[in-house]
């Protein structure tokens, strides 16, 4: 299976982006979506997602786990950098609203054109529009009342990748993610 770092810094001013697109509120299932459909579009671009968060299938479809968490409030290691520009207040449990910008200094020119299309594409979608869409992605499964973890692998066979190219896909995430390790215990000795 593979797998990608979480990123809290780039999810968050991802979140930060499309939320200031949207007037500064947006239903958690709208801004949940819209970040996998983006992950999912950078994948196939250039095989890397932008949150690096593990997807699962939900019912309504596809759903990014740490990110779902963090708008319920959850994902605690993550929650101190998101906090200072998002919130659930005064919206309420439904959606999320702008505290303030977070710029987007993390994000790179092609990962923001990619939030500005998926955006663009999405936006106007009823809640039922948008999960429909969702429910034909081939990677989704129903998972009926609980969630299956969706592998990365899977992604991007349906995206088109061959073999060859899931296989370094995956080299160059494992070597990223023991990079970041690395790092992260250089940095706490």
């Amino acid at each position: 299976m593979i797998r990608f770092g979480f990123n809290s810094i780039k999810t968050t001013q991802a979140a930060s982006h499309l939320l200031k697109r949207s007037n500064g509120t947006m239903s958690k299932g709208f801004l949940i979506k819209m970040l996998y459909l983006a992950d999912r579009e950078l994948l196939l671009r250039r095989g890397h997602p932008l949150t690096g968060d593990q997807p699962v299938s939900m019912k309504n479809g596809p759903v990014l786990t740490t990110t779902y968490d963090l708008t319920k409030g959850g994902a605690v290691e993550h929650r101190a950098y998101w906090e200072q520009y998002i919130t659930n207040a005064p919206c309420g449990y439904t959606y999320v609203s702008l505290i303030k910008e977070s710029g987007s200094n993390y994000l790179s020119k092609a990962e923001i054109q990619v939030l500005d299309e998926v955006f663009e594409k999405f936006h106007n979608f009823s809640w039922k529009q948008l999960v429909d869409y969702c429910h034909d992605l081939p990677e989704w499964e129903n998972p009926g009342d609980s969630s299956l973890s969706i592998d990365f692998k899977k992604i991007l066979a349906a995206l088109g990748k061959s073999q060859t190219e899931i296989a370094e896909i995956e080299s160059q995430a494992t070597e990223s993610r023991v990079l970041d390790l690395l790092l992260t215990n250089h940095a706490a000795a």
